[in-house]
């Protein structure tokens, strides 16, 4: 899939495109995007196509047929089947990969190697060897190189992420978050979703996402998890984390693939509570924890809060919602790092922490006992006969 059998020694004859040539230009970058499948379709492309800063000039997949009706539709004419003619472009300057996981290492070290800067989905490997070789080319490049994590620029998240910066919640003590998706477990889904070893099942394709905002939100690293994971005969997947952060705080994750679309945060702190659903407008609530429920002044706030969600609310639908501004936010971030020379909010060193976070959270769940994130397996670790659907 994706000519993913390029020995390096080929990648690295690829011309540089000169990276830093693209500093302060007023010109809007143009971007190839390898994989055209349902994120790329539904999530990047509606969000690009509100940017002024970057054009997409070229698409790339093996699937001729998915090639063509995404690129008929988006009237793009360069199209490639092997994601090796973008290297030698020298007309684009950067390259999302929206591949399967499998292919994410070879092809990233390709794209760095060439030059160019990358745009990564996540999970930004299958292992840590990977994700480490992925991270030292990326710090010696002079491009950037950036990890899909989409909620950070999720408007909510942004929001909650201000309020515990400004000690609105006081200190952070307990964390819970819930995210399913329908669409994941859906019969048109690619194979791969549903298999760790591919970087799928509900850890590293659902899951993943909130251990890099449960980092994100707090500030802090994950120290410990344990897992406990369950697959049942209509085969809906289902996987509860808990953790301890560095900075002590307690974190619970809850992930399905199978149920309604759900995806909620509640964070409690010593001063109060903040919960929010990054599926609903206006949905981000804070309460003292010194004002009880049903008081004048509870009522009272809840009132102001709904008037004011309203106008916002609507704006963010006429935006495409919140998902898709999180998309838009996400690539106007990369775009505006690349043109001012700064640094990117969601680096590969990211990327390779939430990886280990979940390869902990699939080791638990294997070996059913806590694991030290640090000391957790490089790889993903196999479910054999005896545990497969324990837990």
């Amino acid at each position: 899939m994706f000519g993913c059998k390029c020995p390096e020694s080929d990648l690295r004859g690829a011309p540089k495109v000169g990276c830093n040539a693209l500093v302060g230009t007023a010109t809007p970058l143009s971007l190839a995007v390898i994989g055209c499948g349902r994120v790329a379709e539904l999530c990047h492309v509606p969000a690009l196509q509100t940017l002024a800063d970057v054009q997409l000039v070229a698409l790339v997949d093996r699937d001729l047929d998915r090639l063509n009706t995404l690129a008929d539709q988006l009237g793009v004419l360069r199209r490639y089947d092997d994601y090796r003619a973008v290297l030698h472009d020298t007309r684009i300057d950067i390259v999302a990969i929206c591949t399967p996981p499998q292919c994410h290492a070879e092809i990233g070290l390709a794209v760095l190697d060439a030059g160019k800067h990358l745009f990564m989905e996540k999970p930004l490997a299958l292992c840590l060897d990977d994700a480490d070789r992925l991270v030292d080319r990326a710090a010696a490049s002079h491009c950037k190189a950036f990890v899909g994590f989409n909620f950070r620029w999720h408007p909510l998240v942004r929001r909650a992420r201000r309020i515990i910066d400004q000690g609105g919640l006081g200190q952070i003590e307990t964390m819970h978050t819930v995210f399913t998706s329908r669409t994941a477990f859906a019969p048109q889904a690619s194979e791969w979703r549903n298999r760790a070893d591919l970087g799928g099942g509900v850890l590293l394709d659902l899951g993943i996402h909130h251990f890099d905002l449960w980092r994100f939100l707090t500030q802090s690293e994950v120290d410990e998890v344990v897992t406990y994971q369950h697959t049942d005969d209509a085969g809906i997947e289902c996987a509860t984390v808990s953790a301890v952060m560095g900075n002590g705080t307690l974190v619970t994750g809850s992930f399905t693939h199978g149920l309604s679309d759900t995806n909620e945060v509640e964070i409690c702190g010593r001063k109060g509570r903040l919960r929010f659903s990054c599926y609903r407008h206006g949905s981000l609530r804070v309460s003292e924890n010194c004002a009880p429920q049903g008081a004048l002044g509870d009522r009272l706030s809840k009132v102001i809060h709904a008037l004011r969600s309203v106008s916002h609310a609507v704006s963010q639908w006429r935006q495409g919602g919140g998902v898709i501004a999180s998309y838009r936010g996400e690539w106007q971030h990369f775009v505006d790092a690349i043109k001012d020379a700064s640094p990117v909010g969601s680096s590969f060193a990211d990327g390779r922490s939430a990886l280990q976070v979940a390869l902990a959270t699939v080791e638990s769940a294997v070996c059913q006992e806590p694991i030290r994130v640090a000391h957790a397996a490089r790889s993903i670790t196999p479910v054999s006969a005896a545990t497969r659907g324990l837990g």
